[in-house]
C-alpha cells in the first residue's frame, strides 16, 4: 500500500517574482498613520466618575505581592443561601442573606484592620457576587496585628455580626461605583418576576 504525497506546486518562478515586495527595507509608511512624536502626554485630568472613588479606609494597590500574606475573604462565607459545602464558613444562624463584598469592608475597617478591596475578584463558586477583601491578621514574622482578633475564624464571627447589624438593601450595590460608568439618579427598576 502506498503512501500519498503533497507537494508544493507554484504557478511562478522564483525569478519572476517582485524583489521590492519582499524587502521590508523599501517599506513606507503611509502618512495617515499617527507618528509617536503626535501623540499626546497622559494627563490626569479624568472626569469625576472616573476618578478613584475609594477613601483612606482601605488600600486599593495594585501590586499583589505587597499583599501576599493577607488573609482572604469572600461574600460567599457569609451567603445564607450556600451550605459549608458550598462554600459557606461561618454558622447558618450567623449567615445573611446577599452579602456585599464593600460592606465587608466596612465591617473590616471598624475592626481597624487594614483591609484591600479587590472589587474584581471572584470565588470560584460564586461568579455572580464578585469581590474579595484582603486582610492583614499577622505581620509577616506571625505577630497578630489585633490582639482581639484571635485567628481568622473570630474574624468570621466579627463581621457576620456588623452584616446582621447592616443588611443589605437594594441601595447597597450602588455604593460601589465602577469606574468609567456614570452613577444613576434613580435606583434601576426591579426584575420582572414571572408568577404562575
Amino acid at each position: 500500500m502506498s503512501h500519498a504525497r503533497i507537494e508544493e506546486v507554484s504557478d511562478s518562478s522564483a525569478s519572476d517574482s517582485d524583489p521590492s515586495i519582499d524587502d521590508p527595507t523599501t517599506f513606507s509608511a503611509p502618512p495617515s498613520l499617527i507618528r509617536p512624536s503626535h501623540i499626546p502626554p497622559p494627563t490626569n485630568n479624568l472626569p469625576s466618575h472616573i476618578q478613584p472613588q475609594f477613601g483612606s479606609a482601605h488600600n486599593t494597590t495594585t501590586d499583589p505581592s505587597a499583599h501576599k500574606h493577607y488573609a482572604c475573604i469572600y461574600p460567599l462565607y457569609f451567603d445564607a443561601s450556600r451550605t459549608h459545602s458550598q462554600g459557606r464558613r461561618v454558622s447558618a444562624s450567623r449567615a445573611v442573606s446577599n452579602p456585599l463584598a464593600r460592606t465587608i469592608v466596612d465591617a473590616v475597617a471598624a475592626l481597624g484592620l487594614q483591609t484591600v478591596f479587590e472589587p474584581g475578584k471572584m470565588h470560584p463558586k460564586d461568579w455572580g457576587n464578585p469581590g474579595r477583601v484582603r486582610v492583614l491578621l499577622k505581620t509577616p514574622d506571625g505577630k497578630r496585628v489585633n490582639k482581639e482578633i484571635k485567628n481568622k475564624h473570630h474574624l468570621y464571627i466579627h463581621i457576620s455580626t456588623y452584616l446582621q447589624a447592616h443588611p443589605t438593601t437594594a441601595q447597597s450595590p450602588l455604593r460601589l461605583r465602577i469606574a468609567g460608568v456614570p452613577m444613576p439618579e434613580t435606583p434601576p427598576p426591579e426584575p420582572a418576576v414571572p408568577r404562575g
